[in-house]
């Protein structure tokens, strides 16, 4: 738990030097005016918190007197757990395929391989599958990244159906008896139809053994609300189960995570801080909420 303190707290440092920059100029004010609430409602927005909760916070800051005991700060957090709905009742833990989805560019080869080795750590068996067959240097990256952590690699360069490797990919892992199997996609725009349908197609295959599957669909922090409408548009042709925030250690939008949660009732499972192999940590939205404007 320390360690996912720390690399959290980490992450977050571009977003939490623009929030404590802002909060630190309310010390020792009771109430807040019109200025002061314009220029914490433009930093909440370039945070990314989304508009909803950037309006329930300034509003409620508006009508709002602290006592001698209080802090804008505390206040800040109060409000934000008040309005984030939050239901992640789905473990990772508990499901043997992974399918990682997302847009192009947002990490899912280094995210697979991430994934990979936080499970082996955990003392898994893992199995990667590289179904990206429209970038060949996606399997191979994912190859080596399976070399380097030490897990079984399955891929396919004689085909370019990427059903048909997840078929094989699937039933040599549970041949195999492993725990985990980590299906890396292609990349695909959200918007086209073609793509998606084959996205499907592969889900389908998924469901078709006797292993549970839990749909990961990757975003890139630095997206923004964009991110919102990835999600929406991968759902209509899969059930996404959770979500995976790449590049966090890069943006200073790290408040993406509370508006996606609140907006789309998805868990959010791993944060990517950086792109080593360990950078992949657990999300906790207590550490994850303190470390948007507390000091470490």
């Amino acid at each position: 738990m320390i360690n996912i303190f720390k690399k959290t707290f980490t992450s977050l440092k571009k977003t939490r030097n623009k929030l404590v920059n802002t909060f630190s100029k309310f010390h020792g004010k009771k109430y807040l005016n019109e200025n002061e609430i314009n220029e914490l409602e433009d930093i909440l927005y370039q945070s990314d918190l989304g508009f909803e909760m950037v309006e329930n916070i300034t509003n409620s800051f508006k009508n709002l007197t602290l006592s001698n005991d209080e802090n804008w700060e505390n206040k800040f957090l109060e409000l934000i757990k008040k309005n984030i709905k939050y239901n992640k009742n789905k473990n990772p833990d508990n499901y043997e395929i992974f399918l990682v989805v997302g847009v192009n560019g947002t990490g899912k080869t280094t995210t697979s391989a991430k994934l990979a080795n936080y499970y082996k750590n955990k003392g898994d068996k893992v199995y990667l599958v590289g179904a990206d067959t429209f970038r060949a240097a996606a399997v191979e990256q994912l190859r080596l990244w399976a070399e380097k952590i030490n897990v079984k690699y399955i891929s396919n360069p004689n085909t370019k159906d990427p059903a048909s490797i997840v078929f094989d990919g699937i039933k040599s892992g549970s041949k195999d008896s492993c725990d985990k199997i980590i299906i890396d996609t292609a990349g695909r725009l959200h918007n086209s139809i073609n793509l998606m349908e084959e996205l499907k197609k592969i889900y389908n295959i998924c469901q078709k053994f006797e292993k549970k599957v839990y749909v990961v669909l990757t975003i890139d922090s630095n997206v923004g609300q964009n991110g919102i409408n990835q999600a929406l548009d991968f759902n209509k042709y899969l059930p996404i189960d959770s979500l995976i925030l790449t590049k966090m250690d890069g943006t200073a939008r790290g408040g993406i995570a509370i508006s996606l949660i609140n907006k789309l009732d998805l868990g959010v499972d791993f944060i990517g801080i950086g792109e080593h192999i360990e950078d992949l940590i657990p999300f906790d939205l207590d550490i994850f909420l303190k470390g948007l404007i507390k000091n470490e």
